[in-house]
């Protein structure tokens, strides 16, 4: 079984074609979103339609789709990142709130992984999973060997000693029999390792390996539909730096 996740398209509509339009080539089974379709960019409406219209595909709530449908999980984001959820309130369609109300915090899955868009434990609270403290209580929360996330916006692999490797084109993850690890999936939308081209990860259940794609886009349209939306300024800075 191959396994596409994919996290954080925040309304990034261009990446998000560019994603599936190079993934379409690598044969994968299976399509899970793990959160953040909407927030930031211009295009929330249009990405929650994919997303939701893929075809035995599956996706768990993020902050940013929950602070959307709930206006009382909006203060403590910070000015631009309020600014794109009310942006996406105004223009998504009643059928597209309504997709989000519907989606689970966490997929567990018989295929021996955890999706949830922020940590493992207590994945309501939105918790990253960066420092080692944070790895530790993710994994003790964590019923099954490998959980897949999104939220930092960093793709990488946390291991139980609380070390982050970073993910890299071209250099598959080996999970070892026994051993549990943690794997972030990076951004499509809004990366910010440094790489402003949109990430996303191929998980082969059978092999045990896991790899991250990085694509590039057209992130010049992108950031200009930004600016036409009337959001800041320093979105549209951000997807040209990738952080």
């Amino acid at each position: 079984m191959r396994t596409l996740f994919f996290s954080d398209v925040h309304g990034n509509l261009e990446a998000l074609r560019a994603v599936f339009a190079d993934a379409s080539t690598r044969g994968c089974d299976t399509v899970i979103c793990l959160g953040d379709t909407v927030g930031y960019g211009a295009n929330p409406e249009e990405c929650v339609e994919i997303v939701s219209r893929i075809p035995g595909g599956a996706a768990v709530l993020g902050n940013h789709d929950a602070a959307v449908i709930d206006p009382t999980l909006r203060g403590y984001l910070n000015p631009a990142a309020q600014a794109g959820v009310k942006h996406s309130e105004r223009v998504l369609s009643p059928a597209s709130i309504e997709y989000l109300r519907s989606l689970p915090l966490a997929i567990d899955s018989a295929e021996g992984y955890v999706a949830a868009h922020a940590s493992p434990f207590k994945p309501e609270e939105w918790f990253y999973v960066l420092e080692p403290m944070e790895v530790r209580d993710a994994l003790r929360a964590m019923t099954r060997a490998i959980a897949f996330i999104g939220h930092t916006h960093y793709p990488a692999v946390h291991n139980g000693r609380g070390t982050m490797m970073s993910m890299l084109p071209g250099e598959p993850f080996e999970f070892r029999p026994g051993e549990k690890r943690i794997v972030n999936v990076g951004s499509v939308g809004q990366p910010r390792d440094g790489d402003p081209r949109a990430a996303y990860v191929i998980f082969d259940g059978v092999a045990g390996l896991a790899e991250v794609f990085r694509i590039e886009y057209d992130v010049d349209a992108t950031a200009l539909k930004i600016l036409e939306a009337g959001l800041p300024a320093m979105l549209a800075d951000r997807i040209r730096r990738g952080y």
